[in-house]
């Protein structure tokens, strides 16, 4: 009996490191949750709204909006990124006084999240994140007000079971799920290993086959509750103490949830597993050791376990590398948080009639050094082009080059030769000047461009053509630099790239002192008789809120991974233990004689060592990774284990044959 205490106290240390990993990534759904749907401010629902079909403008949009929040009691707060902080956090808008505190706590305990007054979105779009912190009753009113006035809405309620269905369809959050069903399998294994011998006794003593099975269930669904119960009721207490007791109830939703889904599979693969290596007459006839039968299933588990993890390495090094350039990203945006777009909205005849403002401000501009600009083709959009070793090219003016290699030690550009740079991609800058030029310059145009590339370990960001909302970054860059925005390009080609965001202006109030300046505010442009309105918009919030997101992601894949080679290696000895207990007999007299268990282990140690490497290439020949260093490092990781976990369950195994337990 003490025995078989014994090995359910290893059931209940094994399985509570389990659950404990099911209580972190019920954490992290939590986190997540709260992150869509802040507690704190008691937020239920979420709304992504875009105005681009709806003919509103953005001052009318926001007009509509606030309206409607105070008509219907929404408690509207719209999310932006802090573009005062290190550029890896928001703040929420109201866009009415509801009342809210002017801080609040998140789950993670990160820096507390800020709400502010209205008068932030006075540059901002409406398009965007909003959260609904007041009365959901007559939010379907609301969001069909927007529709039919042709806004895109799309709206999500606060859902632990959305949360759940979100984690799981992310490649990083189903390693963890597929390295809890590998550990449970385990102790599946390990707890029938166990009860082998005691199971074939009650077999020969005729007791029903249904009453040994249910005992064996119970007593080991037993261990699984027990474990269960203690992480969850420790894991509780230390949310509430240390994140918030108004996260309590869902967190421990959360974790039920995993915790009744992994012992549902347990069980579930348990009744399988017992099924399938029920003693025979045969295995009693000649007198086989109990647990001979579990021995096939034991490999296929390891080895499955064992392929996981190394197929798991390459993708989560290259989403760590992603990771490490979406936070670059991030910095760069940062860099960006002070400079605006123009945004047009008007129509083509009276576009026209401002082209030649539009120049004269971007000259003004260029005067006190107010405007950047990164105009960007890669290969892959001019495919019939020679590009040689570049992968794309940009025009960029000197400002923009001080923007994004802001606070760099020592210089990352170096001059590049006109003799260096292919025949073909010299005559497509060529054309391309030609046709962008404005009337009356020299045609050696060209050769006032000054070309540059990144230094060697060095990758910098450019907006591409045709859209500057995301950056491109690149060690294998070409920088054409122009000395003048105003006197290398015509008025249409700087009005073009302005309202493409490949053109941006330093400073709100700077921007809009420009405007004035060259009679294209809203009230000059309605005393000349146009319509149209040029809003100056802020550029870095929807990249700085896309690299915070991706950022996250990545690090909870590379969590999982982790979770998943510990369970591998759980598995493995666990594995070993009982190949251990069914050689028992065998190494216990050879250990005696004085062999070393380097000769006595040394067969099934080079056998599976030899098939994990078989393993190996075959992962290798099929995913063809980039990172095959990862990958051969994570192989030997677990071929290390192998032989490790072999030599300590045999010395536990020799141990428990000397003093009688085996």
């Amino acid at each position: 009996m003490s025995e078989m205490n014994m090995y359910k106290r290893i059931i209940v240390v094994v399985s509570v490191a389990l659950f404990t990993l099911l209580a972190l990534l019920a954490a992290i759904i939590t986190d997540l949750n709260d992150r869509d749907f802040p507690q704190a401010i008691g937020s239920e629902s979420r709304l992504n709204l875009s105005f681009n079909e709806s003919g509103y403008s953005i001052t009318e949009a926001f007009s509509k909006l606030e309206e409607l929040d105070t008509r219907l009691d929404l408690g509207l707060v719209k999310i932006a990124p802090d573009l005062a902080s290190d550029g890896d956090g928001e703040i929420f808008v109201t866009l009415n006084d509801e009342g809210l505190p002017e801080e609040f706590t998140w789950f993670n305990g990160d820096k507390a999240g800020k709400i502010v007054g209205k008068d932030r979105l006075a540059n901002s779009y409406p398009d965007g994140l909003y959260l609904v912190t007041g009365n959901t009753s007559r939010l379907n009113e609301f969001v069909d007000i927007l529709k039919d006035a042709g806004v895109e809405v799309s709206r999500r309620d606060a859902s632990i079971l959305d949360s759940l269905v979100f984690v799981v369809k992310e490649r990083g959050f189903t390693t963890v799920i597929l390295a809890s069903i590998a550990l449970i399998s385990s102790l599946v294994l390990f707890w029938l290993s166990v009860r082998a011998r005691g199971r074939a006794l009650r077999v020969l003593g005729g007791s029903p086959i249904g009453r040994i099975q249910m005992q064996d269930l119970t007593e080991f669904g037993v261990a699984l509750l027990v474990s269960a119960g203690t992480v969850a009721i420790v894991a509780a207490i230390y949310v509430g103490i240390f994140h918030g007791w108004m996260y309590v109830s869902t967190f421990l939703e959360v974790l039920i949830s995993l915790q009744v889904v992994v012992i549902a599979i347990s069980i579930l693969a348990a009744l399988i597993m017992s099924a399938t290596t029920w003693p025979s007459a045969v295995m009693f006839a000649t007198r086989q050791p109990a647990v001979k039968n579990l021995r096939s299933v034991a490999i296929v588990i390891r080895v499955l376990t064992f392929v996981l993890v190394v197929a798991t390495a390459a993708p989560a090094w290259s989403a760590y590398k992603h990771s490490s350039a979406k936070a670059t990203e991030m910095a760069q945006w940062k860099r960006l948080a002070d400079q605006v777009s123009i945004v047009f909205e008007t129509d083509i005849g009276e576009m026209d009639q401002m082209e030649p403002m539009i120049g004269e401000m971007v000259k003004d501009a260029e005067s006190i050094e107010a405007v950047a600009l990164s105009y960007t083709y890669t290969k892959e959009m001019r495919p019939s082009v020679d590009f040689g070793r570049y992968s794309a090219v940009s025009f960029v003016n000197q400002r923009w080059l001080d923007l994004v290699t802001t606070g760099a030690k020592k210089p990352i550009v170096t001059p590049v030769s006109h003799h260096n740079i292919s025949e073909e991609l010299f005559q497509e800058i060529q054309e391309e000047i030609d046709i962008l030029e404005r009337e009356g310059q020299p045609k050696n145009l060209i050769e006032q461009l000054q070309f540059l590339q990144p230094v060697e370990g060095s990758r910098l960001p450019v907006a591409q053509g045709g859209g500057g909302q995301s950056l491109h970054f690149g060690d294998d860059i070409l920088f054409a630099v122009v000395p003048s925005l105003y006197d290398t390009f015509n008025d249409s080609t700087l009005t073009s790239m302005i309202s493409s965001n490949n053109i941006v202006f330093t400073g709100v109030t700077a921007t809009k002192q420009l405007l004035e300046r060259h009679s294209l505010d809203v009230h000059a442009l309605r005393d000349r008789g146009i319509k149209s309105e040029l809003e100056v918009i802020y550029i870095a919030e929807e990249g700085i809120l896309q690299a915070q997101f991706a950022v996250y992601l990545v690090w909870l894949q590379n969590l999982s991974l982790i979770a998943l080679a510990v369970a591998f290696g759980v598995a493995t000895a666990i594995s070993a233990l009982i190949t251990a207990t069914l050689r028992a007999k065998r190494d216990f007299p050879l250990r005696l004689a004085g062999r070393s268990w380097m000769r006595i282990l040394q067969s099934r140690v080079v056998k599976e060592l030899l098939v994990g490497i078989i393993l190996v290439i075959i992962v290798i020949m099929i995913q063809r990774p980039n990172a095959i260093e990862i990958v051969l490092v994570t192989a030997a990781y677990g071929l290390l284990i192998v032989p490790l976990s072999h030599f300590v369950a045999a010395r536990w195994c020799f141990n428990g044959v000397s003093r009688r337990r085996i």
